[in-house]
């Protein structure tokens, strides 16, 4: 366990080394400050103002409205965007796990719901919820 602190402690030191000595001053302490501001945030209000949601802010609020209005024990998303992409794909599946999501799927697997991102509601569904942006709607009349 002694050789494991040891190591941890020389990879510590080293990658703190490198980040002094690669970065100015005021670039250490602006980071800091923002560690230090964010570590008071929520966790989807850091991640909003992080690089994972910089392609389409709107898309991960959608997306975080959607999450938080699913009902307990939803089986799958379905996730509609205007124009689908890897990183669309991405977002929704870690902003929607441990539940199962899908981006433009060919078709919706039974049981699952449809989070619709702008204006569009297909026919043949319901909407349960109105999100930020879009719609979470469920198959049905």
């Amino acid at each position: 366990m002694r050789l494991r602190r040891g190591v941890c402690l020389a990879a510590f030191t080293v990658l703190l080394l490198v980040l002094l000595v690669s970065n100015r001053p005021s670039e250490i302490a602006r980071r800091l400050r923002r560690i230090v501001r964010g570590a008071r945030l929520e966790l989807a209000v850091r991640r909003l103002e992080g690089s994972s949601a910089a392609f389409d802010r709107r898309y991960f609020y959608f997306l975080e409205s959607a999450r938080r209005r699913l009902p307990p024990g939803a089986r799958g998303v379905a996730v509609r965007v205007p124009n689908p992409s890897e990183a669309y794909r991405d977002l929704a599946a870690y902003q929607f796990a441990p539940v199962p999501a899908l981006l433009e799927p060919p078709s919706v697997p039974d049981g699952w719901l449809l989070a619709v991102f702008g204006p569009e509601r297909p026919e043949g569904w319901r909407e349960i919820s109105s999100v930020a942006g879009g719609a979470l709607l469920a198959r049905g009349p």
